[in-house]
């Protein structure tokens, strides 16, 4: 069976999919989820990747690793595993090996160790956030392990690909994609279509409708306040907070209410009234910001405002009170509906040629042997042994005494002439 798994990675969160022949392509999950936060827990033989490395993380327990793309930025940090001392850099590849092991394990249902299934298709997602040094040294980990069958796909390349086939965007077009992660907003400028590489802009703080960062901030001020000896870092724990506060918007009720989740895990209560969001709102300039930042993102590669269609590629800017905003400065402006993602994926699968795997496990040719100019190329050995049976001479005739070959090196004696 040809089959192979694809890793999305941001610089916070790992997701996994997987696709069989014959079968659409499918979320790879343990414990119900695709989606593991990027957090290592090392003590002793012990290996955790996920939510429990993110507990111990978070209660300051020495053996946990978290900022992962920070930490391996210090060549003197390393962890030690069954007795070994290895670098902090192979904590994402020990990690990402036990989801790969789970789907050798159950989906393949195969009780061979990882070791054997190296040549499969293995394939990368990279969120805008990592950077190409980080993308390089991820697809390396890989690479130097024995997995040689490793490749990157281009997720804005099949995603424009989706929306250009559902009339959004035109190919040739100027496209600005505005996208998300974590609080920060990313512009990527796309002058001439989207074979070009992009012009790019970075705001921090940034990366949520205005409505949805609001919210998630009342709610931080209101667990503060109810919970006065909680000590929190106000910019991570609203960047985790953006996505649930996109769907509380979604439900459009006048008093919000529920439980949020901190980044340490635990949950806390919190009760805020549409009215009052609505009032602080009024107060919210920081929408100044962004329209510069695209003016002079736009002035800079000389396109004009008429001319460059803006995509709202994700769901924390995906929303209402976003599009209505920009709509007022920019004439082209575009949301993403969940169906384009998904299609995006569908697409990305369809271009993945499962049976690479059997091509990669052909046994590679000898080197080519390297002959001086005019020369013919020596034959390989086998070949050699085939020319060798071929131009054997034929026996000669029976009625001649063939004398038969001494001891000695020298050469044998030429048979006698025929009389004439």
């Amino acid at each position: 069976m040809s089959y192979c798994v694809l890793i999305k990675v941001s610089k916070r969160i790992v997701s996994f999919w997987y696709k069989t022949e014959g079968s659409p392509y499918a979320p790879l999950t343990i414990r119900d989820t695709n989606s593991i936060p990027l957090y290592f827990y090392v003590h002793g033989n012990d290996f955790f990747f996920g939510n429990l490395a993110k507990e111990r993380f978070y209660k300051n327990d020495p053996n946990a690793f978290g900022n992962y793309f920070e930490i391996i930025k210090d060549p003197s940090k390393h962890f030690n595993i069954y007795g070994n001392k290895k670098p902090v850099k192979q904590l994402f590849y020990h990690g990402v090996e036990q989801f790969l092991s789970h789907f050798i394990n159950t989906v393949l249902y195969k009780s061979d160790s990882i070791e054997s299934y190296r040549h499969f298709p293995l394939r990368f997602l990279f969120d805008t956030d990592i950077e190409d040094k980080e993308k390089v040294l991820v697809e390396a980990l890989f690479t130097e392990a024995g997995y040689y069958n490793v490749k990157r796909e281009d997720f804005t390349a099949a995603f424009f690909t989706v929306l250009t086939a559902a009339g959004i965007i035109r190919k040739e077009s100027s496209i600005l994609l505005l996208t998300s992660i974590d609080n920060k907003l990313f512009m990527q400028l796309y002058k001439n279509g989207f074979s070009d590489y992009p012009a790019r802009i970075q705001l921090d703080g940034y990366g949520a409708d205005a409505r949805v960062k609001i919210l998630a901030e009342m709610i931080l001020e209101y667990i503060v306040n109810l919970n006065p000896f909680l000590s929190i870092d106000n910019t991570r724990e609203l960047a985790v907070l953006l996505p649930f506060c996109k769907v509380l918007l979604d439900r459009e009720i006048p008093i919000i209410t529920g439980e949020a989740e901190l980044t340490d895990g635990n949950k806390y209560w919190f009760r805020i009234t549409t009215r009052n969001l609505n009032e602080r709102l009024k107060y919210y300039s920081n929408d100044m910001v962004i329209y510069s930042a695209i003016d002079d993102l736009l002035k800079t590669n000389s396109v004009s405002t008429d001319d460059v269609t803006i995509i709202l590629g994700s769901e924390e800017l995906n929303t209402t009170y976003f599009l209505d905003k920009l709509l007022k400065k920019y004439p082209k402006v575009k949301t993403v509906e969940q169906a384009h993602l998904k299609d995006t994926m569908k697409y990305i699968f369809s271009q993945i040629d499962l049976s690479d795997t059997a091509v990669r496990l052909k046994i590679p040719a000898a080197p080519s042997v390297v002959t001086k100019p005019g020369l013919p190329p020596l034959p390989q050995k086998k070949e050699l042994a085939k020319e060798v049976v071929a131009v054997k001479p034929k026996l000669p005739e029976p009625k001649i005494n063939i004398q038969a070959p001494t001891k000695s090196i020298k050469l044998p004696p030429l048979p006698p002439k025929k009389n004439q």
